[in-house]
């Protein structure tokens, strides 16, 4: 930063550029506040579930040290926390775009998909 230039006069030059003027990644049109707030509760509950349930497979998997168990918990990773932890994480990264996203999470859930179909197939 150079010597003449702070914070208060960042702020100056957004409140005279006004918010249209920083690029976001996410644009909320219309809309109601409370149907976001539920969707946001729901996204973090599904997450907590998901991990929870895979958490048990995994207490499952150290107690009896069976491999199946240890592959159905390996696919249950990354069929469901995994996807939504990178739909997080890399919707919040400007450098990856939705393309880039969409197939990072599909192939997760396809491996996923794969390793619980080797364990019921076998």
């Amino acid at each position: 930063m150079t010597a003449g230039y702070s914070a208060a006069t960042a702020l100056g030059l957004f409140a005279t550029l006004g918010p249209s003027a920083v690029p976001t990644q996410v644009e909320a049109v219309g809309g109601n506040a409370t149907l976001a707030a539920v969707t946001v509760v729901a996204f973090f509950l599904s997450v907590l579930l998901a991990v929870f349930v895979t958490y048990r497979f995994a207490r499952g998997y150290l107690r009896t040290r069976r491999r199946p168990l240890l592959y159905l918990t390996l696919g249950l990773l990354l069929l469901a926390p995994l996807p939504m932890f990178l739909r997080l994480a890399f919707g919040n990264v400007g450098g990856v775009s939705a393309t880039e996203r969409t197939v990072l999470v599909t192939a997760s859930k396809l491996c996923g998909l794969l390793l619980v179909l080797g364990v019921v197939h076998r």
